[in-house]
């Protein structure tokens, strides 16, 4: 993909850089974001047993309940109204995304974590032209992440309750995660000494 976007003659070294860290940032952030989101909130809910069941649901439920990305902006191209507001065209508009992923009118008891949800439409990825390029992937690595840590460690618990979050605007994620390996509800022992740690 790089090598395409190089010999594109329109992009200029500063657009072409902005791509690279584009795909840096999408590619790896967001989902160090949605794996760590949902062992706080498989863990917190006392349900990461479900993980290692129903990996693909799971996933599911973290990117509505907890995404990775939180907002996202556009430029209006033309005049256009929403929702009875006018957006005169080279308007800046902000699509808050975990906000919309908690609709009520959309999600039943949206900010109740529950696996067991029926599939709803989340806009963790984005719509339409706007989808995230990368989602499948996303999707994936996700779920063999929280299957396989559900099934290694089903004792695992929060070390701090509160854990918290990086200071930024658009992408949640957790600035750490200590978490604790309850040894007395099965999983792959830790090394000896090794019975906290942070994900």
């Amino acid at each position: 993909l790089l090598s395409a976007l190089v010999r594109i003659d329109e992009l200029t070294e500063r657009e072409l850089l902005a791509t690279c860290v584009l795909l840096l940032v999408a590619g790896h952030e967001t989902t160090v974001n949605l794996i760590a989101n949902g062992v706080l909130a498989l863990v917190r809910h006392g349900v990461l047993s479900e993980a290692a069941h129903r990996p693909r649901e799971v996933v599911e439920e973290v990117l509505r309940y907890d995404p990775p990305v939180q907002l996202t902006a556009r430029t209006a191209l033309r005049d256009a109204e929403l929702d009875g507001v006018a957006v005169p065209a080279g308007t800046m508009t902000m699509a808050l995304v975990g906000a919309a992923n908690r609709d009520p009118g959309v999600f039943p008891a949206p900010d109740v974590f529950d696996v067991g949800r029926a599939p709803g439409r989340h806009l963790a990825f984005g719509l339409g032209v706007h989808f995230c390029l990368g989602a499948s992937l996303a999707r994936l690595e996700g779920e063999v992440a929280l299957a396989a840590l559900a099934r290694a460690a089903p004792g695992l618990e929060l070390a701090d309750p509160d854990p918290p979050y990086k200071g930024n605007l658009v992408l949640r994620g957790l600035a750490r995660l200590p978490v604790r390996l309850n040894r007395g509800r099965g999983g792959v022992a830790p090394a000896p000494g090794a019975v906290s740690g942070s994900v």
